[in-house]
């Protein structure tokens, strides 16, 4: 039994023996410290971050982290960031800080061991993002109602070319180039910007500007106020046009900073009218207003302006031209029986409505024509091409091509003329048909149909068409004049 004991006690101790063998360290074994540069991300003007792996310790590294510089092959002579995470994990995470923009850059892992021994990963290179450019903005100057003069300089550009640079304005605070702005193109060195369409008496907020790939970058803002500007206003259509007289207005939408003291509307016979020529007056202030034009020439051309006085000066609106209605006007040309010859011009009545003037011509196809007011008399006289409203009044023909006559259509024959002095417009309607049908219950043809076939052409004046037949009509019912045997395309 006691030396079965021994026995075990044998085994026991010789099993101890080779387990602690077993754990005991071999220095042979160990393996050469080896570092890799994984990864790369997140670069950004002044930064960028690095990832490092440890491959293999050795005996152990103190200190890990990214080395960088602007030469190939940087060491931890140079510059360096130092991994301050946990030391047991193999991959470190390391951000690059303070770069300086638009700069190519060199970086890879380091390791170094007690020893003072440092090894490498691979080598990166990389590229910092451009930043938006720094501007200075130039003083405003030459300061009047509604204009000055500003401008600016890009002292950086951000290490990416510039390509627009000008000023930028607005009545509130920092404004943007979502706001008013100039563009001056994109050299190099100081530039001068107008601003433009200002209001009067107000304060206006200005940077300069220049944008590149990586944005837009603004210099400081200046300020300025504007000096009292004339009014803006606009003139009201012509209307109520009679042989002496007519209506009009006008309305102020900004009195310049300062108080609108007197306004109306200024006429004349000659363009341009201003307050040395008719006028009336409308009162005082902003707003619109109404005018009335009296004691007008029949059959004359006038030209009118709204106007309105505050303490720079007068301000007019845009002219409006018109003519009173006279009782006929006249049509000649070389595509009407009346040729060129003023004084045997074909008469065109006035209408039931005042100002509209319609009449039955004769024309020649693809000729010029033109319309006078007064028979004998050149001026005032109008045209312009087909479709359009009517050309400028008062100019003389002086015979040849003409750019402001009325063309006649393709098709000579008798065509139906409406001019409208109001508006200022004319058409030329369809030729009228050589032949009109009666249609209806109200004719004795119990079909509906009463062919008109040899109706004479009556010229009266200005009407050369008039139908006439003897028809026989029943007491009640109802009838249409139509060019063709059909309801539709009627005369009403």
């Amino acid at each position: 039994m006691k030396k079965t004991l021994y026995n075990l006690m044998a085994i026991l101790v010789t099993v101890s023996v080779f387990f602690a063998a077993c754990t005991k360290e071999d220095p042979d074994v160990k393996l050469d410290p080896k570092l890799s540069t994984t990864q790369m991300s997140n670069i950004t003007s002044d930064g960028a971050t690095f990832e490092g792996f440890v491959v293999a310790s050795g005996s152990g590294f103190t200190e890990r982290g990214i080395c960088y510089n602007t030469a190939t092959a940087p060491t931890v002579a140079n510059k360096k960031a130092i991994y301050t995470g946990e030391s047991k994990k193999a991959t470190f995470t390391v951000t690059l800080t303070e770069l300086t923009y638009a700069t190519k850059y060199f970086a890879r892992a380091y390791a170094t061991n007690a020893e003072g021994v440092t090894v490498y990963g691979e080598e990166f290179n990389f590229t910092t993002s451009p930043v938006v450019p720094e501007l200075s903005t130039a003083a405003i100057t030459e300061i009047t109602g509604n204009t000055a003069t500003g401008g600016g300089m890009v002292l950086v550009t951000g290490g990416s070319a510039v390509t627009k640079q000008g000023i930028c304005w607005s009545t509130n605070r920092n404004p943007t180039i979502a706001d008013n702005k100039t563009e001056n193109g994109n050299a190099s060195g100081p530039y001068i910007s107008a601003l433009t369409n200002l209001k009067g008496l107000s304060y206006y907020y200005v940077r300069a500007y220049a944008t590149n790939s990586a944005g837009t970058g603004y210099g400081p803002e200046v300020f300025f106020q504007t000096m009292v500007d004339k009014p803006t206003l606009t003139t009201t259509e012509i209307s109520g046009i009679s042989a002496t007289a007519a209506s009009s207005g006008g309305n102020v939408s900004y009195d310049g900073g300062a108080s609108v003291t007197s306004r109306g509307v200024c006429w004349s016979i000659n363009a341009d009218p201003t307050i040395a020529d008719n006028k009336s007056s409308n009162g005082t202030g902003s707003g619109s207003f109404t005018s009335a034009l009296t004691n007008l020439t029949v059959a004359t051309l006038y030209h009118v302006r709204a106007y309105a006085v505050n303490s720079v000066g007068v301000s007019y609106g845009p002219e409006r031209s018109f003519v009173t209605f006279p009782p006929a006007i006249y049509a000649l040309g070389d595509g009407t029986t009346a040729l060129w010859d003023n004084a045997n011009a074909i008469k065109i009545d006035q209408s039931a409505t005042p100002g509209v003037y319609v009449g039955t011509l004769a024309l020649v196809e693809n000729k010029m024509m033109k319309f006078i007011l007064n028979l004998g008399a050149w001026q005032p006289q109008w045209g312009q091409a087909a479709g359009q409203p009517l050309g400028t009044l008062g100019v003389n023909y002086g015979g040849g091509s003409d750019p402001d006559a009325i063309t006649t259509p393709a098709t000579a024959g008798n065509y139906k003329v409406t001019v409208d002095l109001g508006k200022m417009t004319y058409k030329v309607e369809t030729a009228f048909p050589a032949a009109l049908y009666m249609i209806g219950d109200g004719v004795g043809d119990p079909d509906w149909k009463w062919e008109l076939t040899d109706l004479p052409m009556v010229p009266v004046n200005s009407h050369p068409n008039l139908f006439w037949k003897i028809v026989w009509m029943k007491a009640t019912g109802e009838f249409k004049m139509a060019p063709e045997k059909a309801w539709g395309n009627d005369f009403g």
